[in-house]
């Protein structure tokens, strides 16, 4: 895993690859739309759609999984150990989303300095799922600092976390749960049940990096922990997410801002709670201060990988 963190800070998502080869993750949502289209059927009672979206999570975690151990079993059974890890480290890379997360929330940075809106609104439209045509300035700041902060428990600490603990098998599960949740996971009628069992799992699986991420965020950025912590834990209980709450809360108490709020997905407003305590008119600077908390909050992954290589006794 600190191979795989290096590689992806410096190399990021090679383009040029996966516009000849798809990425895994794309593989593993395709597994996932047929055995929707197999598995998944209207006239099911809700007992049945559930048994069959258990049945397609645990296919869904199989497959790729049992392709990542005879990866890694292999690699170590052919090449020595030096070449093995490093090889290893390469193939972890593509399921951490540290640089390319960081671009994308520059690119909207960037894209505010346009004079027409309209860019950043599309720059913005990239990284989240909501309705971006009406959002003014604070709102697609907002939208960019959320999306930051979600991702980064989302797309960096947990694929770490599970990395560290199951090696390329374990980043795979947990990367193969996280998309299942974003396809299947639905609170609608075609995927309340269905999707019961992706979206409760990635819940479960998500809950320490989650925590660990507003952790690391406090860590870097806070200059009173303590009563950070403390605001951190009363906020993120307000987000309708068990997890996605607690980076956001912490991000929107080390800016002093506020985070959250009423929100447009298509046709439908959430009015959802505000998170945090500070200034809801946010700007362009906002962004890149979240940028840099990102940043060395990512570095505490890396030190405290690199401790446990180098320092503690095996």
């Amino acid at each position: 895993m600190a191979i795989a963190i290096f590689i992806d800070a410096i190399w990021g998502d090679p383009k040029q690859i996966y516009n000849k080869i798809p990425h895994p993750i794309i593989w593993i949502g395709n597994l996932i739309d047929y055995l929707d289209k197999k598995l998944n059927h209207p006239q099911d009672t809700a007992p049945q759609q559930k048994r069959n979206g258990f049945l397609t999570l645990g296919l869904t975690v199989a497959l790729p999984c049992l392709i990542g151990y005879f990866i890694q079993k292999s690699l170590f059974k052919i090449f020595p150990k030096p070449i093995a890890y490093l090889l290893s480290g390469i193939i972890g890379s593509i399921f951490i989303a540290r640089r390319s997360l960081y671009e994308h929330v520059q690119d909207v940075s960037n894209a505010l300095e346009h004079p027409d809106i309209n860019i950043a609104r599309h720059a913005v439209s990239q990284i989240v799922g909501r309705n971006t045509s009406q959002l003014d300035h604070s709102g697609i700041v907002r939208a960019a600092i959320e999306s930051l902060a979600e991702n980064f428990s989302d797309g960096v600490t947990a694929p770490i976390f599970w990395g560290c603990i199951g090696g390329l098998p374990g980043i795979i599960i947990y990367k193969a749960i996280n998309t299942a949740d974003s396809m299947i996971g639905h609170k609608t009628t075609k995927y309340q049940y269905f999707g019961y069992a992706a979206a409760k799992t990635d819940d479960y699986v998500n809950y320490p990096a989650s925590r660990l991420s507003a952790l690391w965020i406090i860590l870097t950025a806070s200059k009173k922990p303590i009563n950070d912590i403390k605001q951190v834990i009363k906020e993120a209980k307000k987000h309708n997410s068990p997890n996605a709450g607690w980076p956001e809360a912490a991000m929107a108490t080390c800016l002093s801002i506020y985070l959250a709020g009423p929100r447009q997905y298509k046709d439908i407003v959430l009015n959802t709670a505000w998170i945090g305590n500070g200034r809801k008119e946010l700007n362009r600077n906002d962004i890149q201060n979240a940028l840099k908390i990102f940043l060395s909050a990512c570095n505490i992954h890396y030190n405290l990988i690199l401790f446990n290589l180098f320092f503690i006794p095996k």
